[in-house]
């Protein structure tokens, strides 16, 4: 699904594009128009009519395989959630998703924190079920997340979490009584003991299953 997700999202920017583009080029003509029919009226007229240049935001959500580029180093991360949209999702499978994601993508390489990459993966299995709680408890992250661990140790990083918004995935089918799927949009902050932190806007798919205790956890992590 992230893989889908991705492709749609870079067929709509280049439509975004284009509209855009297209807007800007019928208000440049609209306003030529009018400043030529405004010249043969008279100087004392006042029934110009006025235009407003219009705006355009776009997001964009890449997979959880392809990271995002970072952004420019900050000073000071921000830790507050901005949920824009509404989520189709019900609320506890949202604070479920929620709080998986932030157990499983921060990170605290202080002294005296954290002793290796996969101290996350332990703790995010507290928030899972079944067979991806098992491998969260043992599984190790290889060579690729020891050498990122030690990058981390060296300067100290602390990795935190803000998730910015929860959403059911594209395709994805409604959200039943029993599962659901998830696809949580999060901000990754690095914060070295010394030096600028930087962010990366980030997100992950989720499968999440309702227990008998009536508790919502996560199964799977598709195309992870």
């Amino acid at each position: 699904m992230p893989k889908t997700d991705a492709a749609r999202t870079r067929a709509q920017r280049g439509t975004i594009a284009l509209f855009v583009a297209a807007a800007v080029l019928a208000a440049v003509g609209v306003t030529l128009l009018l400043g030529l029919r405004g010249a043969e009226r008279p100087t004392g007229s006042d029934s110009t009519p006025r235009t407003a240049a219009p705006s355009a935001t776009a997001t964009g959500n890449d997979s959880v395989s392809a990271r995002p580029a970072r952004t420019s180093p900050v000073a000071e991360p921000s830790e507050s959630p901005a949920v824009s949209e509404p989520s189709s999702l019900p609320t506890p499978v949202q604070e479920a998703a929620r709080a998986f994601t932030t157990a499983w993508a921060s990170h605290d390489a202080r002294p005296g924190r954290d002793t290796s990459f996969d101290d996350a993966s332990r703790r995010a299995a507290a928030y899972a079920a079944g067979g991806l709680a098992e491998d969260l408890r043992t599984h190790t992250s290889g060579s690729a997340g020891g050498q990122q661990w030690l990058s981390w140790r060296d300067r100290q990083v602390q990795v935190t979490v803000t998730v910015l918004r929860v959403s059911l995935p594209d395709g994805a089918p409604a959200p039943s009584e029993e599962s659901s799927f998830a696809r949580v949009i999060y901000k990754r902050t690095e914060m070295p003991a010394k030096g600028s932190a930087t962010e990366s806007e980030e997100q992950v798919a989720l499968k999440l299953r309702r227990g008998a205790d009536g508790s919502w956890r996560v199964v799977e992590l598709p195309n992870v």
